[in-house]
C-alpha cells in the first residue's frame, strides 16, 4: 500500500496534533517548565531547545521529558530528519518489521521516498534498532552533500581509528573539521557507540545552522544566528542582505516551490537539492545542484551574480537573465555523478567539463566557450560551442548546434551533425584572447589586429550577438583590424568576437574589457608575521572612489583573493592580521576590483618576519561569531603530539587529544569549544604544542 499524504494534509495533521497535545497538557495542569526539567544544566540543552522550537524534537507526551542521554532508535532518527528538512512525500514500503499500525509507519514511508537511509537486509528496516555515531555522521553528511574525499580511517587522529568504517571516515573528518562532532576525552571516537538524543541534536543543530522554515517569510541577514555558520531553507521564502559564513542548504522538502536570494554572499557552498531558485546579486565560489529524488532543478542567476564553480549532479536547468556588467553568472560548470544527467543551458558558460554521461540541451542564446568531454555527451539544441576538447568516444553535436573548433584525443572520434569525424578541426585566429583598458585611449588608438589563416577571409564578424558592419573593422595583410571606435563602445566585462570564416570554420576570441580608474596616491603599510611584534596588526587603508561594500567585487593580492572588511562610514578597508600572517615575507601590491570593472590601488604591503631563531610560531584566525575548528599547518610527517597546553589566569591547562585537538599529516586542529573557552576577543591566545621530536610550536589563535 502507498502511504501517501500531501504536504498540506501533513501540515494540517501536525497542527491538529499540536492543538490536541496542548489541550491535554492544560487539562492535566502540567506546568510548561516540566517538559524541559531534565535539560537544566545538561550540555545539550541549547541544541534541544532550538530543535524543539523548530518542532524537530519534542518531549515525551507521557513524561514531558526529553531524555537527552537516551539512545536514539532508527525510527526516531528518521523522524528528526524528516522534520528538520520538511520531508513530507511518501513511498510504498514492504518491510516486514514496519506494520501499518506502528507510529513510525509514515516516518519510514517518507525516509524511503527521500532515499537517505537503507534497510538492514532480509526485508527489514529495524526501526527500533539504534543508530551509531558513524552512521549518524554519514547520513547527515550525505544529505548536506559533504565531500568525503579520499579520507581513510588511518588518517584520522583517534586512538580507535581502526574501528572506523571506510565509508564513514570522510564524513567524520568533515564533521570534526567543522566542529559539528568531536571525540571523547580519552582520544577515542567510538564509531559504533549508539548515539544519544543530545548528540543527534548537536549534529543537526550545527549542520542545520539557522533554519529558514517559515513559508512565505521574508528573511534577512538579521535573522541569521551568530553561533552557527550554516543556513538551511526548507520552505518557500526569500532571503536578502545576508552573508552566510558557512553553507546554504536548500532542501528537497521544498519540492518545486520558489526560493529567492537577493544580495546574498555565501562563503561556503550553496547546495540546491530542491525548489526553483532565483539568485539576484548573489555570489558564491561553489554551487552543488543535486536531487536524490532526481527532481528537475531550475536555478537562475541575475543581476550582480557570480558563481565560480557549479557542480551539476542531477537533472538541472541553468539560466542567466540580465546580468550586471562584469558579472559572469555561472562561470565554470562541471557535470558529475554516477548516473546520466540531463542539463539545459540558457547561459554563457566559460567552461563546461563533462565527468559523467550527459545530454546538454542548449537554447539559442546559450554559449559554451570551452567544453571538455571526459565522458560520453550529447549536445543538442540551438546554442553555440566555440571550442570542444573531446577526450572519449560517444560525444556528439546535433546539426543545429553551432560548433567552432574541436580537438580529439588519440584514437577518438566525434559525431558532428550526424557525420563521424576522426580528425581535429580548429580555426586558427590569433590572438585567441584580448584584454583592453577602456580608459587608456592611447593603447586603443590603433584598434586590435587579428591574424587569419592563409587564404581565408572573414565572411561575418559578430561582437557578442551583433554583426559588425564594414565601418567597424578593416582588412589588413594578415587578416583584419577591429577599429578603436568600435572597441570604445564596449562595457566593462567579458565579451566575444566571433569570426565566421570562408573555409566554413568558426573562431571565437575572448575580449576582457576593464576601465582603470585614475591612479591614486600609493599607500604603504608594514606587517610582521610574528604575533608578539608591534607590527602584527590589522592593516586599514582609506579608499578613494569606493563608497560602499557593494562597490567591491573582490580584493586581491596579485591574483589571489583576500578576505577583508569594509567600513562604509569611513570608506576604510581592513585586512585582518591573521590572514596576513599566512603570507611569506616580501613586498606585495593589494588592489581592489570594483563593479565598474576598474581597480583602485589600495596599498603596497611589506611583510616581514621577526620570529626569533629557533622559535616555531604559527597564527590562524578564530571567529567567535561562527565557531569552527582551526587548523595550524604544523609539519607532522614522522611526528606526533606529546602535549598541548594553554595558560590562562596564571594556570596552565592541558588539552585532551581527540576532543580538544586533532593531529593529522597536514597539521594540528584545535576544536571550536577549546578556542571559545580560552579565546579573548581582539587578542591572540597562544597554545604550546610539544612534539615527539622535542620541538615546540607556538600556535597563536587570533580571536576575532
Amino acid at each position: 500500500m502507498v502511504c501517501g499524504f500531501s504536504k498540506e494534509v501533513f501540515v494540517m495533521r501536525k497542527r491538529l496534533l499540536a492543538a490536541l497535545l496542548s489541550a491535554v497538557l492544560l487539562l492535566t495542569l502540567v506546568p510548561a517548565a516540566f517538559a524541559a526539567s531534565d535539560l537544566d544544566g545538561h550540555w545539550a540543552k541549547k541544541y534541544i531547545d532550538y530543535l524543539a522550537d523548530e518542532d524537530i524534537i519534542n518531549p515525551s507526551a507521557t513524561t514531558g521529558k526529553y531524555q537527552p542521554d537516551a539512545k536514539v532508535t532508527r525510527a526516531e532518527f528518521m523522524r528528526y530528519i524528516n522534520r528538520a528538512f520538511h520531508f513530507t512525500e511518501t513511498a510504498s514500503i514492504s518491510y516486514t518489521d514496519v506494520p501499518k499500525s506502528a507510529w513510525y509507519y509514515e516516518t519510514v514511508c517518507i525516509a524511503q521516498k527521500y532515499g537517505y537511509i537503507n534497510g538492514v537486509g532480509g526485508g527489514r528496516m529495524d526501526p527500533t534498532g539504534t543508530v551509531t555515531r558513524e552512521q549518524a555522521a554519514t547520513i547527515i553528511g550525505r544529505l548536506y552533500k559533504a565531500d568525503p574525499g579520499n579520507v581513510s580511517p588511518s588518517s584520522l587522529d583517534f586512538k580507535d581509528r581502526a574501528k572506523i568504517s571506510s565509508w564513514s571516515a570522510g564524513y567524520i573528518r568533515a564533521a570534526v573539521d567543522k566542529g559539528f562532532l568531536a571525540g571523547y576525552s580519552d582520544g577515542t571516537f567510538r564509531p559504533t557507540r549508539e548515539v544519544t538524543r543530545g548528540e543527534v541534536a548537536k549534529i543537526i543543530y550545527y549542520y542545520l545552522g539557522t533554519s529558514l522554515s517559515r513559508a512565505g517569510k521574508a528573511y534577512t541577514g538579521a535573522d541569521l544566528r551568530g553561533d552557527t555558520t550554516n543556513a538551511t531553507i526548507s520552505e518557500s521564502c526569500t532571503l536578502s542582505d545576508a552573508t552566510i559564513e558557512g553553507d546554504l542548504f536548500i532542501t528537497e522538502g521544498l519540492g518545486t516551490d520558489a526560493v529567492t536570494l537577493s544580495n546574498v554572499t555565501v562563503e561556503g557552498t550553496i547546495i540546491i537539492s530542491g525548489g526553483t531558485v532565483t539568485m539576484t546579486n548573489t555570489t558564491s565560489d561553489h554551487i552543488i545542484v543535486s536531487s536524490a529524488m532526481g527532481r528537475l532543478l531550475q536555478t537562475t542567476a541575475t543581476g550582480a551574480s557570480r558563481f565560480s564553480e557549479a557542480e551539476v549532479r542531477t537533472a538541472a536547468v541553468l539560466y542567466e537573465k540580465v546580468l550586471t556588467d562584469g558579472y559572469d553568472g555561472f562561470e565554470n560548470v562541471t557535470v558529475s555523478g554516477g548516473n546520466k544527467v540531463s542539463l539545459t543551458v540558457d547561459a554563457d558558460l566559460l567552461k563546461l567539463t563533462v565527468n559523467a554521461p550527459v545530454t546538454v540541451t542548449t537554447t539559442a542564446a546559450a554559449k559554451v566557450y570551452h567544453l571538455r568531454a571526459n565522458r560520453a555527451a550529447t549536445v543538442t539544441g540551438y546554442g553555440s560551442v566555440y571550442q570542444a576538447d573531446v577526450r572519449t568516444d560517444g560525444v556528439s553535436f546535433t546539426k543545429d548546434v553551432a560548433l567552432g573548433g574541436y580537438t580529439l584525443a588519440s584514437g577518438v572520434s566525434v559525431s558532428v551533425a550526424g557525420e563521424n569525424r576522426t580528425a581535429s578541426s580548429t580555426a586558427a585566429v590569433s590572438p585567441s584572447s584580448v584584454i583592453l583598458d577602456l580608459g587608456d585611449e592611447e593603447s586603443l588608438a590603433d584598434g586590435v589586429e587579428f591574424s587569419l589563416p592563409s587564404g581565408v577571409t572573414a565572411e561575418k564578424l559578430l561582437l557578442d550577438s551583433s554583426e559588425l558592419t564594414g565601418t567597424a573593422f578593416e582588412t589588413t595583410s594578415r587578416g583584419l583590424r577591429v577599429k578603436a571606435d568600435t572597441l570604445k563602445t564596449l562595457s566593462p566585462g567579458s565579451h566575444t568576437l566571433t569570426f565566421r570564416l570562408s573555409d566554413g570554420q568558426t573562431a571565437t576570441v575572448m575580449v576582457s574589457a576593464t576601465r582603470e580608474t585614475a591612479a591614486q596616491p600609493v599607500q604603504t603599510a608594514a606587517f610582521d608575521r610574528y604575533y608578539r611584534s608591534t607590527n602584527f596588526r590589522d592593516i586599514s587603508v582609506k579608499l578613494e572612489g569606493v563608497n560602499a561594500k557593494s562597490d567591491i567585487t573582490k580584493v586581491v593580492l596579485g591574483l589571489t583573493p583576500l578576505s577583508y572588511e569594509f567600513d562604509e562610514a569611513s570608506r576604510t578597508l581592513t585586512l585582518r592580521r591573521a590572514a596576513l600572517a599566512q603570507l611569506p615575507s616580501g613586498t606585495y601590491t593589494v588592489t581592489v576590483e570594483t563593479q565598474s570593472g576598474g581597480s583602485v590601488q589600495a596599498v603596497d604591503l611589506t611583510v616581514s618576519d621577526t620570529t626569533p631563531a629557533g622559535v616555531n610560531a604559527l597564527t590562524a584566525a578564530y571567529r567567535s561569531a561562527s565557531p569552527a575548528a582551526v587548523r595550524f599547518a604544523v609539519p607532522m610527517q614522522g611526528r606526533s603530539v606529546r602535549s598541548i597546553t594553554v595558560a590562562q589566569d596564571g594556570r596552565a591547562y592541558t588539552l585532551n587529544a581527540g576532543t580538544d585537538y586533532f593531529a593529522a599529516s597536514d597539521g594540528i586542529s584545535l576544536a571550536a569549544n577549546v578556542l571559545g573557552r580560552y579565546g579573548i576577543s581582539g587578542a591572540c591566545t597562544v597554545y604550546t604544542a610539544a612534539l615527539s621530536d622535542n620541538s615546540i610550536w607556538l600556535l597563536a589563535a587570533d580571536c576575532i
